[in-house]
């Protein structure tokens, strides 16, 4: 069988797709009926014969009545053979941009995990400018495309993603699609913001199921729902780390943002966005842990440190990224990136990033831009607090990666 490619669908597929849909509709309805019609005759002790001819005047009922509400609807020209994307088949975006399938797995994924805030937009963005291909994410909802459908998975066959970008409103004009490896964004678990330790303490199997699911709208005119997709897609993975000190100070920024898009007056009014506004806010999240934090750590056991939940967090996030890498049937090769080496040596971190990824880079690189600094936020004896926090809760893997970033506090 053939590989995966930018093609259009083949003609007996689509000749037969509609239907497949209708037998299966039919098949479907007939068997939850078998269902009722057995209890029945449990019941009712109705004779099996005159089961199996009800169920069969079913079927053809369902079948019959099926068939004729799409041909009418045809000859109003009100349905067209859609791709799986939700588009109109004659749509040129769908069979230019999408993957078709000409085997059964077509690109694998490279998962970028980053814990939120940690730079997952400037890498994204800065290897779909330079390299002139596109990326995909778990979360459909913030890509699908303006006055779109659906969210568009990179396999068109599988809708439960990754996504693909498309026309987001970004671009003038999308991107292909890499041949081999699609860098891939997820968050993972243990993420929440206004949350305790009953919601962010994860296992290993928990955090790798987070790392395999999102959101997106698969239809039209419905909800966004969860999605998930099996891990044995992912062939390698990218482990992003940024400095804890600044990745949570971001975490407050992007509340901020948040706040501004619910037009939350009375919340922005109290937490400007400089450091005042922060330890307002991280006094608020300890607060609101209170009482799970009693349970968890004991009442006079509770980290003194300043946003100590944010610290947790973050020091388990990255704990559980390999440990639940090696759940993965199969071996991961990961790539471990700093954030703030794309300020310190932008084409040296560029070149290792894809090499790992198998791309050609064509475009330019995005310059870095540093943005805080975190003497203004926390205090020295608040830095060896949270040092000391870290360093208690990271594996000797995790506290390897991330020591550097306490040195000279």
């Amino acid at each position: 069988m053939e590989p995966f490619h930018a093609t259009q669908q083949p003609k007996d597929m689509k000749k037969n797709q509609s239907f497949r849909s209708l037998v299966a509709l039919s098949t479907e309805f007939a068997a939850q009926m078998a269902i009722v019609m057995h209890a029945l005759v449990r019941r009712t002790k109705m004779k099996t014969v005159t089961t199996v001819w009800i169920l069969v005047g079913l079927y053809y009922f369902t079948f019959i009545a099926e068939h004729r509400s799409i041909t009418r609807s045809r000859r109003r020209g009100e349905s067209k053979p859609t791709t799986n994307d939700g588009r109109k088949e004659n749509d040129p975006i769908s069979h230019e941009y999408m993957l078709q399938p000409r085997d059964k797995s077509g690109p694998s994924i490279a998962w970028l995990m980053s814990f939120p805030n940690s730079g997952t937009s400037y890498t994204m963005t800065l290897v779909g400018r330079a390299s002139n291909r596109s990326f995909a994410t778990n979360y459909g909802d913030e890509v699908t495309p303006k006055g779109g459908d659906s969210a568009l998975s990179i396999y068109p066959h599988r809708p439960e993603g990754p996504f693909w970008p498309g026309m987001s409103g970004k671009m003038i004009s999308p991107r292909p699609l890499p041949d081999d490896l699609v860098l891939t964004k997820t968050h993972c678990g243990s993420r929440c913001m206004d949350c305790g330790p009953q919601e962010y303490i994860e296992t290993a199997a928990e955090f790798l199921q987070s790392c395999t699911t999102g959101h997106a709208r698969l239809a039209p005119k419905q909800p966004s729902r969860e999605v998930q997709y099996p891990p044995d897609r992912v062939a390698k993975a990218i482990h992003l780390i940024r400095n804890p000190f600044t990745n949570i100070i971001s975490r407050y920024h992007q509340k901020i943002k948040n706040m501004r898009h619910k037009n939350e007056t009375e919340w922005l009014s109290a937490h400007p966005n400089n450091s005042s506004g922060f330890i307002q806010w991280c006094k608020e999240l300890d607060q609101l842990s209170y009482r799970q934090d009693v349970l968890y750590f004991g009442k006079d056991s509770i980290p003194n440190a300043l946003c100590h939940g944010e610290f947790h967090k973050y020091t388990q996030w990255h704990n559980l990224v390999h440990a639940s890498l090696e759940l993965i049937g199969h071996d991961i090769p990961i790539l471990t990136l700093y954030y703030e080496d794309f300020k310190d040596s932008l084409t040296k971190t560029a070149n290792t990033l894809f090499s790992f990824l198998e791309l050609e880079m064509v475009g330019e690189l995005r310059e870095y831009v540093a943005k805080t600094e975190i003497s203004d936020y926390f205090t020295d004896s608040q830095k060896e607090e949270n040092k000391s926090l870290v360093r208690g809760l990271a594996t000797n893997s995790t506290w390897g990666k991330i020591h550097h970033y306490f040195e000279d506090l």
